[in-house]
């Protein structure tokens, strides 16, 4: 079937796009920093490459690659590459907004162990596939804060930071996030009437990853951040906001159709909140598997209700099961 020549017109208008993003976006200050010490030989072996790689990803939830970067200098400092170190031996660290900095500290010592088994199973096998190794860690060893977007960070970069790894990257997908979600219905590149977003594999999810695919079959994660990047708050530079999006500077500006400008497209078309029951805009396939996360949470809920546990406890309980796990 031959192609409208005016939607290819607009593919390669988008995807030049996409390129200049990649090539001016200020270098990832993890990436630089392992570089450098990787030529420095700060590096004692693949484990402690994988294992740092990891330990970055992690720090990266809801924070700012800066603050991870010193995090991760931190730790790595006391030893954590080496081996298992004490809860004494970490410094606080730098919190995310929702945590203190005991509890942050806290957490990661917990993680360690889990991320220091990951490491050491990624390096035995040697030769991945993306998709089985994302399975590897959101499934089989499940670290706690290395979730969906900090896990496909984690695949990207030791693709990119660790040749010794064969990871074969054609099965990468990137992250379906509510900004992601928005930015890809305004672009006119899902409808939300239709491209239902229920996890991997419903609609939404087949009909982006096939964009990216069409667009960057080689380097799948270019698209990554220039979507959800232009849907976040004004504050963090965004500009395809929930209601009233300011077009104007947005990166997709002389591309972009404007669709569905009068409505919040992720309330109609996708997953959202953690409400434990579908939105009542989505009709679910019945054999469509319920979302971990939100599975997860009906659990909790059902738990809160069997302690009998109710009112500003109930609520105060639910918002931080929320913090603990927003990704």
């Amino acid at each position: 079937m031959q192609q409208d020549p005016r939607l290819e017109e607009w593919r390669a208008k988008f995807k030049d796009i996409i390129m200049a993003y990649a090539r001016n976006r200020a270098p990832d200050p993890f990436m630089t920093w392992f570089r450098q010490k990787n030529s420095e030989g700060f590096f004692a072996n693949d484990f402690e490459r994988v294992l740092v790689v990891l330990i970055d990803s992690r720090f990266n939830q809801n924070t700012t690659a800066e603050t991870a970067l010193q995090n991760t200098i931190a730790v790595v400092e006391q030893g954590s590459l080496k081996r298992l170190i004490n809860r004494e031996e970490l410094p606080l660290l730098n919190t995310t907004q929702y945590k203190t900095a005991e509890k942050w500290t806290d957490l990661f010592f917990r993680s360690l162990p889990r991320l220091h088994e990951l490491a050491r199973r990624i390096v035995a096998q040697r030769e991945w596939d993306a998709a089985e190794l994302f399975r590897l860690m959101l499934r089989d060893i499940r670290v706690p804060f290395l979730w969906v977007k900090t896990s496909r960070l984690a695949v990207r970069w030791l693709h990119e930071l660790i040749p010794s790894l064969s990871i074969d990257m054609t099965s990468y997908k990137i992250p379906i996030d509510r900004h992601t979600y928005r930015v890809a219905t305004r672009l006119g590149i899902i409808d939300p009437n239709l491209d239902k977003y229920l996890g991997d594999d419903s609609s939404a999810d087949l009909r982006i990853q096939s964009f990216v695919r069409q667009i960057s079959p080689d380097k799948p994660w270019l698209l990554d951040e220039p979507l959800w990047a232009t849907g976040r708050k004004a504050a963090n530079g965004g500009h395809c906001f929930p209601q009233g999006p300011n077009c104007k500077g947005c990166i997709f500006e002389s591309i972009c159709p404007r669709k569905f400008l009068d409505i919040i497209p992720e309330k109609v078309g996708m997953e959202t909140g953690y409400a434990g029951v579908r939105s009542r805009c989505i009709a679910r396939p019945k054999d469509t598997p319920i979302p971990r996360r939100v599975a997860e949470f009906a659990k909790f809920v059902d738990e809160l209700k069997r302690k009998g546990v109710s009112g500003e406890e109930y609520r105060a309980k639910v918002a931080q099961w929320r913090r603990e796990h927003e990704d």
